[in-house]
């Protein structure tokens, strides 16, 4: 009897012993899973994170780009509007000398009327 008690309390030790290796291989076995899942994740948030700063420096080009061009517009605006500047001042002097020569067309021709109608009253 106390042989077989000890046989028992020797299988119970050996079936708790089994079943604790089990169990801690269970676990080993989920903590590898786990820690391959996770270094997976890792490595396709990794691959996104290189994503996102190529693509911020995409988008930081294409403000320089904006920028530039519009620089650009502003200046071709501003050389617009001196050249609009520059033929307006030019069709008001064209203008200016039309208007100035035909004062002076009238003014000739009323001083020589006037000089004419001044000789011809005289009689001589």
């Amino acid at each position: 009897m106390s042989g077989s008690i000890t046989e028992s309390v020797a299988n119970a030790g050996t079936i708790d012993i089994n079943s604790l290796q089990g169990a801690l291989q269970q676990t080993l076995d989920l903590q590898n899973n786990s820690l391959t899942e996770i270094q997976e994740k890792n490595q396709e948030l990794n691959e996104k994170r290189l994503r996102q700063v190529e693509q911020m420096k995409e988008i930081e080009e294409k403000e320089k780009l904006i920028l530039t061009r519009s620089r650009m517009l502003q200046i071709a605006q501003e050389r617009n509007s001196y050249k609009k500047k520059i033929i307006y001042s030019l069709i008001a002097a064209i203008l200016a000398i039309f208007i100035f020569t035909i004062l002076m067309y009238v003014f000739y021709s009323r001083k020589l009327a006037g000089v004419a109608k001044g000789n011809g009253g005289n009689g001589k």
